[in-house]
């Protein structure tokens, strides 16, 4: 037992001393792998402790259970090594350790023994891409262009994931097999974020290693909607126009990692090419663009995927006049001097009246003369067609449009108006019609025209006809001084520089005197009509109501309360009021039988009120208080033998006088 303890405490005392070396000098065993299986270099990595960053290493190998002596791989300060496979046997096992020298001092990793074509680590994937549809999210990636073309296409790849808003959770992981650097992850949640990583190993090595995982990913929803664009127009009155174009933030789901937006915008006619703008993270772009239309398109994109396009149209600045006619005697555009690259004619038809053509020309001077240019666009103009033409330039890098212009080759006629309708009164008739349209008017409309002649009753014409010119913005227009009950015929045509179009007409009767009054007064009698109708309506409404009012308006049912008798007596006595009454004096002149008499009737009542008979509450009544109150009323004849006290008998109480002894069996109360 002895000599166990004498060899346990220095065998703990060294021990002690390796784990406290090892904490502060920490080196691990060599790992070492080629990066594809095709690869002729190996790499051979360790991990050291921050206590050895100044170290030198050296890389030593020997055949696994030989007695041969070791050999050196190299020396180095960094972490790793590369060993080009001519140097080590490939197909047998070896042993691997290394050696970092600090000083005087050395420090010795554990061995390894590995068969060194048997192991491959791949890089880390690169350049992801992601992209999400639905409840699905598909993965892809690029390797490093040095190492991609002798990688096979079919890897293992593992992928762990976890929502976002719950980045301390556990982290949910899937191995599979993939083929050309892709994977879709299924069952996703389409309306909440991830956080993922991944790392790919070989299958076609025996022991293959894991790729370092790659950094991080944030996933963020798709972008479901198109972007909403509003724009604004500064005119600053000299050819050129400040256009600035805003649209709204992304919500937080889909702007996660950034979204991003692709505008492409065609804002300098000379050229028929877009000029696009990428990767714009603001909300909103400003450009100088000329009085001609602007348009483009615009989408947003983030790292899943990208939304529908939003067209963007800025129509050209409203022209109405100048304008013109092309004739051949005249050279027009007046102010086009071309200079190549940054000067052109644009031209275009208006056949459907709006300033967005179908077709844009662009015309430079490339060869000849100006005119020569100006004749070869003229030949190319349809007759009775309207055209817009504008004339840009640079000046200072910004576009300008230095003339604008509405023109026809040829004008001719206009067609008619549409629509033509008319309300008839006595002596006028109001004109209502619809615009032509431009493509109708073939010429520049200057005026309506309206002509009207009246007929007799037996149809004829009466010579004589009236015309009116009327403004060609103007759509009625109103006809007076008619005559009551006659037949008019009325013409209407737009007019331009060759004349008079077609016309459309509209044959009116006016209506008579009478019958005016008669539609003058119908109105009034309609009105006092519902008016009766309504006060019938309500008078039946209330004989209704009134004739069954127990029905429509049952009455509310009262409870009966019982009262006690005593309950009420008691409540009477708590609540009654004394009065206070002065002493009561008779006077009266009675004859001495008379006065006995009452003083007879007195003492019999006062022995009346002291019988036990007497009733409840009448006794209460003729106490103390109201001695010398009670008053003795003589009798019809004082001269008959019997005295009849009890009609006699009275009582003061409350401003009132009591009959006691009334046949009644109802208190009689008398006012003073």
């Amino acid at each position: 037992m002895e000599a166990k303890e004498h060899w346990f405490l220095p065998g703990f005392l060294v021990l002690a001393m390796v784990i406290a070396q090892g904490t502060t000098k920490y080196l691990s065993s060599p790992q070492c792998y080629k990066k594809t299986e095709k690869a002729t270099t190996y790499t051979c990595e360790w991990t050291k402790s921050g206590s050895m960053q100044n170290a030198t290493y050296e890389l030593f190998y020997k055949r696994s259970n030989s007695a041969e002596n070791k050999k050196s791989l190299g020396k180095n300060q960094q972490s790793y090594i590369f060993v080009n496979d001519d140097k080590v046997l490939e197909k047998v096992p070896v042993d691997l350790w290394v050696v970092a020298y600090m000083g005087n001092r050395s420090c010795k990793s554990l061995n390894t023994s590995v068969r060194l074509n048997e192991s491959v680590k791949y890089e880390a994937p690169q350049t992801t891409s992601m992209s999400r549809s639905s409840s699905n999210l598909t993965l892809s990636w690029v390797n490093k262009e040095e190492v991609k073309n002798h990688m096979p296409e079919d890897v293992v790849l593992e992928v762990k994931f976890r929502r976002l808003e719950k980045t301390s959770g556990i982290w949910n992981t899937t191995e599979t097999e993939v083929k050309q650097a892709m994977v879709t992850l299924e069952n996703l949640q389409n309306q909440y974020m991830y956080q993922l990583q991944f790392r790919q190993k070989s299958k076609h090595v025996k022991r293959p290693l894991w790729s370092d995982w790659t950094p991080i990913l944030d996933v963020p929803t798709e972008i479901k909607n198109p972007t909403e664009v509003k724009w604004t127009v500064k005119d600053f009155n000299n050819g050129t126009r400040l256009l600035k174009l805003t649209w709204g933030t992304p919500p937080y789901p889909v702007s996660v990692g950034q979204v991003y937006y692709n505008l492409s915008l065609h804002i300098w006619p000379c050229q028929l090419k877009r000029k696009n703008h990428t990767n714009i993270t603001t909300t909103e772009f400003s450009v100088y663009v000329t009085y001609s239309a602007v348009s483009g398109y615009i989408f947003a994109f983030n790292k899943v995927g990208k939304s529908s396009q939003t067209h963007i149209l800025i129509p050209a600045k409203n022209l109405t006049y100048p304008r013109e006619s092309w004739p051949d005697d005249k050279l027009i555009p007046h102010k086009y001097t071309p200079r190549l690259k940054n000067s052109c004619l644009e031209w275009y038809k208006l056949t459907d009246g709006e300033t967005q053509p179908a077709k844009v020309n662009i015309s430079k001077m490339m060869n000849g003369t100006v005119k020569e240019t100006l004749k070869s666009i003229r030949q190319k103009m349809d007759d009775y067609v309207r055209y817009f033409y504008l004339v840009h330039k640079q000046t200072d890098g910004k576009p300008q449009t230095t003339e604008m212009r509405l023109m026809y080759k040829k004008e001719g006629a206009s067609k008619a108006p549409e629509n033509f309708t008319v309300n008839v009164t006595t002596n006028s008739a109001m004109l209502h019609w619809k615009p032509i349209p431009v493509q109708d008017q073939q010429g520049f409309l200057t005026h309506y025209e309206v002509c009207y002649t009246r007929s007799k009753n037996d149809g004829t014409h009466i010579k004589i006809k009236k015309c009116h010119n009327i403004s060609a913005s103007k759509t009625e227009y109103l006809i007076q001084n008619l005559t009551p009950e006659s037949e008019y015929n009325i013409y209407l045509a737009g007019v331009t520089a060759a004349g008079s179009g077609r016309n459309i007409s509209i044959h009116i009767l006016t209506k008579s005197q009478h019958m005016s009054i008669t539609d003058m007064n119908r109105e009034g009698w309609m009105t006092a009509g519902i008016i009766v109708l309504i006060a019938i309506l309500i008078t039946i409404c209330l004989f209704i109501i009134k004739r069954h009012k127990s029905k429509i308006f049952p009455p509310i049912p009262r409870p009966m309360v019982a009262e006690s008798k005593n309950y009420r007596a008691s409540t009477q006595d708590m609540y009654e009021i004394k009065e206070e009454v002065h002493e009561l004096q008779l006077h009266d002149k009675r004859s001495p039988e008379e006065a006995t008499l009452l003083e007879v009737c007195e003492d019999a009542n006062e022995k009346s009120l002291g019988d036990s008979s007497t009733p409840d509450g009448v006794s209460d009544l003729l106490t103390s208080d109201f001695k010398g109150q009670v008053l003795s009323l003589d009798t019809a004849d004082p001269s008959q033998g019997e005295i009849d006290c009890e009609v006699t008998m009275l009582m003061y109480r409350n401003g009132l006088v009591f009959d006691m002894k009334a046949d009644s069996t109802e208190d009689v109360g008398t006012p003073l």
